[in-house]
């Protein structure tokens, strides 16, 4: 079978799924497979798949196709133009989260940032992307689930990246010194409305990184409770936030200088919060 063939069966296949995106998950599949870059496929359209290729690629659709999400089947993705590693039972970064490292990079541009303290790291993928570009800042990356904790390790080690501190903390738990920004993308679904995600995320992915209590914000209003006590005098917290959830994190941030940012679909995305002098 050639990859052009291959491409439309796939794209048949998955056409009818519900939460895929057949054309570009088929390309993403065969890139994976065949180590190539998508262009590869314009001019190779021909190129015959080895068996074991070919085989591989329909069991990878196959499972997707019962909802299982690309990118723990293929247990990477990509984020910021980096390819990261991602684990079952570890939160999926998503695109919106890009949008963080944007008003991060505003943040490192415009102050002297020496320390950077990410609470609830995920795969890592925020911290990682943030510390390749500033070698000089010290990071420390901070979840308290090992599952998490093992999936950032394994991409500290894939990029090499060595102004990384890596710690198991319940929030603040195992945290010393001050900082100049304190970053958080935390668990903001509404516990009410975890029944309602999408099937492959609440059959997939791990729920306590989803949910964030009755109203969503109880991780928000722990986080800032204790801030203070971490935060550097011109320190800077910065959240990433649901969709509706701007004018609550202004309440739970009362005292603080907020401004809110807004991603490619106009959403309200991601909190800053600092006090100034």
């Amino acid at each position: 079978m050639g990859i052009v063939e291959a491409l439309q069966k796939g794209l048949n296949y998955l056409e009818k799924s519900e939460y895929t995106n057949p054309f570009l998950e088929t390309k993403l599949i065969l890139e994976y497979l065949l180590e190539k870059d998508s262009s590869y496929f314009v001019s190779h359209g021909d190129e015959e798949l080895d068996r074991e290729v070919e085989d591989r690629y329909f069991e990878i659709l196959r499972r997707r196709k019962l909802g299982e999400p690309l990118q723990y089947i293929i247990g990477e993705v990509n984020f910021y133009g980096h390819k990261f590693l991602v684990d079952k039972g570890v939160l999926i970064p998503r695109n919106d989260t890009e949008k963080s490292v944007e008003v991060l990079i505003s943040l490192f541009e415009e102050n002297n940032v020496k320390n950077f303290l990410e609470i609830g790291c995920g795969t890592g993928v925020v911290s990682i992307t943030m510390a390749l570009k500033y070698k000089f800042c010290k990071f420390t990356s901070v979840d308290i689930s090992e599952s998490a904790l093992k999936n950032t390790l394994k991409n500290i080690k894939l990029h090499k990246v060595e102004n990384i501190n890596l710690l198991k903390s319940d929030l603040y738990s195992n945290v010393n010194g001050h900082y100049d920004i304190i970053y958080s993308n935390p668990p903001y679904i509404k516990s009410c409305d975890i029944e309602n995600l999408q099937e492959e995320v609440r059959h997939f992915e791990p729920l306590n990184a989803l949910d964030g209590g009755t109203d969503g914000l109880d991780f928000y209003r722990n986080i800032v409770r204790d801030a203070e006590k971490y935060l550097k005098k011109r320190g800077v917290l910065v959240f990433e936030i649901g969709y509706n959830q701007a004018d609550d994190l202004k309440k739970i941030l009362a005292g603080y200088d907020v401004d809110v940012y807004r991603d490619l679909s106009g959403n309200d995305r991601v909190v800053v919060a600092s006090k100034g002098v």
